[in-house]
């Protein structure tokens, strides 16, 4: 029964990863073609509108998170459909209103541009409200096909009209912004119609359908505002930038971190998959799971790091408008590190040992730490290279903080890896700011090389599982 298990969620992890890799081919043609079209100005407050629009998520109160963590284990055809009928209309109907309130909000931004793209992303609240809901249905379901094919569809269509700007010379920023909303509009109707019995049909009534709202909202707001308390670390420095910076330098500064997160995209997706498979195995076998669990991660993330260095090349002699990155932009490649472990492995145990709070906690005090040391280090330096360096440190802490009490709460006396993980990611620093950059390469690369070879047995574990499916 488990050995089935393994395969399903090993099965439904390589169509996630073949989706997400889609998808990071798509955003790479994106993040590459945008900012030569738009130029830094326009694409500057293209990422003003991508900054706000990632916060929107906070306005859906933690109501699909709730549907995520109390129908985990169910599968599709067991979902009480007549709750989530009459529960979702109410959901939509807040999301509306809270819309028109933030709306009006934004008419206080005296940036004309910056105030078009907030309106913009506020538009987008109730779409990724109702996108979250059906694309954790499907993931909690187990279908991770639809799943995949879902997350990837607005990118597709995204990309066509990128083609259709570049051939057409559109240079304004609020095209991008226009076609990107597009782009998920047709994806939240495509995901009604492929849960149609979800939205069609008898309902409850309205007094059950407040109470299942309200226990949905209930359950999954602690888990978004740890989510969103993590992603804050992140963004935190962005905001900075973006309220103290112009526009330009903020464009630049957010290149380089559009470029982590597409790296993140493709790896963190996995961790979409491994909590439902270790959610239906025995508890008794966490432990173990977290183990080999992160020596997987690790190899995979350090093997992806490497791709740092044909970046660079590429940015030299294509991009040079943007080669004010290199500044920072290794601190950003190695925080790749610190989110990709974070979202796999110590976010899935968080949620599959019930331990909201405590994510909450680890988040927040991330976060706290993150607006300590970012804030004075910037505001005495005026330094986006602070900037990042506050954000790897703040990630590092929240990161082996949260380590270390999982594993007390497993109780796996081993913590040894933490030293070696910080010292390969301080080599891959150290190699990434080499000017001679085949040195750089060919040092961190034989680092990576030893690490894997040490892990090889996980490794070869997880490679029997596929060729045995």
């Amino acid at each position: 029964m488990e050995n089935k298990i393994i395969k399903s969620g090993i099965r439904n992890t390589i169509f996630v990863i073949i989706a997400q890799g889609t998808t990071l081919v798509l955003g790479v043609s994106k993040n590459l073609i945008l900012p030569i079209v738009l130029g830094v100005t326009n694409f500057g407050y293209w990422q003003v509108y991508l900054l706000y629009v990632s916060y929107v998520g906070l306005f859906s109160l933690g109501y699909s998170n709730g549907i995520y963590l109390r129908y985990g284990k169910y599968n599709y055809e067991e979902l009480p459909k007549d709750k989530f009928r009459s529960s979702l209309k109410q959901f939509i109907v807040v999301q509306f209103i809270i819309t028109i309130l933030v709306s009006l909000i934004i008419l206080l931004e005296p940036d004309h541009n910056k105030q078009l793209a907030m309106v913009w992303a506020s538009i987008n609240i109730p779409i990724a409200g109702l996108t979250s809901v059906f694309l954790y249905v499907l993931q909690t379901t187990n279908q991770m096909k639809k799943y995949s094919f879902y997350t990837v569809l607005d990118k597709i269509i995204m990309l066509v009209f990128i083609g259709f700007i570049l051939v057409t010379s559109m240079d304004q920023f609020i095209f991008v912004v226009m076609a990107d909303t597009f782009s998920k509009v047709v994806v939240v109707v495509a995901l009604i119609y492929s849960c149609k019995e979800l939205v069609i049909g008898k309902g409850i009534n309205q007094k059950l359908a407040i109470k299942e709202t309200l226990v949905n909202i209930k359950v999954g707001l602690i888990l978004m505002l740890a989510n969103y308390a993590g992603i804050f670390i992140l963004g935190f420095g962005r905001f900075l930038i973006e309220r103290f910076e112009t526009v330009e330098s903020y464009g630049t500064y957010s290149f380089a971190i559009s470029t982590m997160n597409l790296i993140l995209v493709f790896i963190t997706a996995i961790g979409l998959v491994i909590f439902p498979t270790l959610a239906r195995l025995a508890e008794e076998r966490f432990s173990d799971y977290f183990i080999e669990l992160n020596k997987i991660t690790n190899t995979v993330v350090y093997i992806l790091l490497l791709i740092y260095f044909p970046f660079n090349i590429f940015i030299n002699y294509f991009m040079k408008n943007y080669i004010v990155i290199f500044a920072y932009l290794p601190i950003i490649f190695a925080i790749v590190f610190l989110q990709a472990k974070m979202s796999i492995l110590i976010n899935t145990y968080y949620k599959l040992l019930r331990e909201e709070k405590a994510m909450l906690k680890a988040n927040v005090t991330g976060l706290v730490m993150a607006i300590i040391i970012i804030s004075i280090s910037y505001f005495f330096s005026r330094s986006v290279l602070l900037v990042a360096i506050g954000t790897f440190i703040a990630l590092s802490i929240r990161l082996y903080l949260s380590e270390i009490y999982l594993k007390k709460l497993l109780l796996i006396k081993n913590f040894k890896n933490i030293i070696y993980e910080i010292i390969i990611l301080l080599a891959f620093i150290l190699f990434a700011y080499q000017s001679n950059i085949v040195i750089g390469f060919t040092g961190y690369f034989i680092f990576v090389c030893i690490y894997t070879f040490k892990n090889i047995s996980s490794i070869n574990k997880i490679l029997s599982y596929i060729i045995k499916k």
